[in-house]
């Protein structure tokens, strides 16, 4: 009988988690230990990769996130800023029986959750990837679903064919005025069209200008994926889009756009590019995101993708929730005295 031990990966054996990912079904660029290290470094979390062990053979595992907030609690998490997928991820098995693959990935997942568990920590968020659909193994132990959405786009066929009229035309109208779209890497570039889009939105980025050309460097350093520019006539860019690639998929990581040029169809015409792009490469499908956000939805649905739910699942701890209870009344009590304030009410 196969001897199963969960453990944290060394250093030394991050080449094998790598082509872990590389082979998953489940696995993503964000999976890479690339993606994570730069991820922890920059937000200031501490990385541990949990990996799952048959006779030594690394068969599965989960990448974890550590941080220690108000140093009382200790917190779990897949994903982080600029990091949308984690969670977990399982050697392919060969068979093509369910009830075998079945029991290969519960016998992964079983092991890995268990050891989370033993760990104690007093809230783990485990967002998983679009591959990884069955979560059965937490939520029948304890651990609550949540449900997320993106879309995916096949890389074949003719993409006209495909999207919107509505979309076909603003492609068109782009073309028109003499807007281009090229491959074109400036980071700096990138953040000033981030400020700008945040600033339509009156907030300001989630995410610093270090994490964000951190988590860039490492992209391009790492040949992790592409920066994309449509560009007017006059030489001026006004939209840009970040994907980043797998041996699977060409996520869309990120876009940003000059509010004064929506109109020109720019932002319709660079996807467009991008797509066609990524079509003619190995990529099976070209992952569009912006399913959980109705703002982006309508953008991107007019591409004509496949809406797809991906799973996470979340376990709190009592203190956690004590502590989370209280900062959520207070907040409470701050928005009802800015609110009686700005009202002018006695």
């Amino acid at each position: 009988m196969a001897r199963t031990e969960v453990r944290a990966l060394e250093s030394g054996e991050l080449t094998a988690w790598d082509e872990l990912v590389a082979g998953s079904p489940q696995g993503t660029a964000f999976h890479t230990s690339d993606w994570l290290e730069q991820t922890a470094s920059s937000l200031n979390r501490t990385l541990v990769i949990l990996g799952c062990y048959e006779d030594e053979t690394l068969t599965g595992g989960c990448p974890l996130l550590l941080s220690n907030p108000y140093r009382l609690l200790k917190i779990a998490s897949s994903a982080a800023l600029l990091a949308p997928y984690g969670g977990i991820v399982v050697a392919g098995a060969e068979s093509t029986n369910q009830r075998k693959r079945e029991s290969h990935a519960d016998k992964v997942v079983e092991s890995i959750r268990d050891h989370i568990v033993r760990e104690r920590y007093d809230y783990v968020d485990l967002v998983n990837s679009p591959g990884f659909a069955d979560i059965r193994g937490f939520t029948r132990n304890g651990w609550n679903a949540k449900v997320y959405y993106t879309y995916m786009l096949p890389a074949d066929g003719d993409l006209f064919n495909r999207i919107t009229k509505n979309a076909r035309n603003s492609i068109h109208k782009a073309r028109r005025l003499g807007i281009t779209a090229t491959e074109h890497f400036d980071a700096e570039v990138y953040w000033a069209l981030t400020v700008n889009t945040f600033e339509r939105q009156h907030s300001q980025p989630p995410f610093s200008k270090k994490h964000l050309l951190s988590l860039l460097k490492t992209i391009r350093e790492k040949n992790l994926g592409e920066m994309w520019v449509a560009t007017t006539s006059s030489g001026e860019i006004v939209a840009a889009e970040i994907m980043v690639c797998d041996k699977k998929t060409a996520h869309r990581w990120s876009a940003a756009s000059l509010g004064e040029h929506l109109s020109t169809g720019a932002t319709s015409l660079l996807l467009s590019e991008i797509i066609t792009h990524f079509a003619g490469r190995s990529c099976s499908s070209v992952n569009l995101m912006g399913g959980n956000m109705a703002r982006l939805s309508a953008f991107v649905s007019g591409f004509n993708p496949d809406l797809v739910p991906y799973y996470g699942v979340e376990l709190s701890g009592p203190r956690y929730s004590i502590i989370n209870g209280l900062n959520n009344r207070m907040k409470g009590v701050t928005s009802r005295i800015t609110s009686k304030a700005g009202t002018g009410s006695p």
